[in-house]
């Protein structure tokens, strides 16, 4: 495979995938602000909605690793509407048109947040999606849009829930969707391997405390190395405002 596309790539999780991905791919990182590209790093800096620069971004490209989004989950709907909805739309659009034949999209646990109660657990990524807030609907939406597009184009699409990512680990509520940043570029690079159609799995790691099922995701070759749980007996209660999904009986 090779040139690889990664929209938002100088953030939080692009950080983490990058050095990963670099090792097996080129790359080219697109992104709205200006970041540190690592050596051999190709870099483009704009705005993904503005005409013509998606498929600026994607001439050539053998992959895209769409990690661009807003991934507050107190934004409105308009605000998540705008930036992971119609991002992704425009995004595929210009995939398709530049026959680009792999396609990972960046989702979250939140767009099963409402099963993240005891009685669920381990949550099965083929259930049907329950988001816990406009941030996790929004996430539902970019899968099916991902979905569509495999079955339009043939094209392999793999979306990721991914669960904590690139956070310090100091809140007992992340210790059963942490994902490290070891594990993190693993699974991104197990995914950019899957064969043509859709499908979507849980990104956490190899947490004792896994609220989330990964058979799917071990086959497609990802085998997480990192486990929460040396973290558990300083991790406290929640610092912030929490989502719906951190909402029950086992809440710090």
């Amino acid at each position: 495979m090779g040139l690889v596309v990664i929209t938002g790539g100088f953030g939080r999780v692009g950080r983490l995938v990058r050095p990963a991905l670099l090792e097996s791919y080129p790359l080219r990182i697109v992104d709205r602000a200006a970041g540190e590209p690592l050596p051999g790093e190709q870099v483009m800096v704009g705005d993904l909605a503005e005409p013509g620069m998606a498929e600026e971004a994607l001439a050539g490209a053998s992959a895209l690793v769409h990690l661009a989004a807003d991934p507050r989950t107190a934004a409105t709907w308009e605000e998540v509407h705008r930036a992971n909805v119609a991002l992704t739309r425009r995004l595929l659009t210009a995939a398709a048109a530049r026959d680009v034949p792999r396609v990972v999209l960046a989702s979250t646990v939140h767009a099963m947040g409402e099963y993240n109660r005891p009685e669920h657990r381990p949550v099965d990524p083929a259930w049907e999606p329950r988001p816990c807030c406009a941030y996790g609907l929004s996430k539902v939406i970019v899968e099916s849009l991902g979905r569509l597009h495999a079955e339009q184009t043939g094209a392999s699409v793999v979306g990721l829930r991914l669960g904590a990512t690139g956070y310090p680990l100091d809140e007992a509520r992340y210790l059963g969707m942490w994902l490290s940043d070891h594990d993190v570029g693993a699974l991104v690079l197990a995914a950019l391997e899957a064969g043509p159609g859709w499908s979507v799995h849980f990104g956490v790691s190899a947490n004792t405390r896994r609220h989330w099922d990964l058979t799917s995701a071990r086959k497609l070759g990802y085998e997480p190395r990192d486990d929460s749980e040396p973290y558990a007996a300083t991790a406290g209660p929640p610092t912030v405002p929490i989502c719906r999904m951190f909402v029950g009986p086992d809440t710090p």
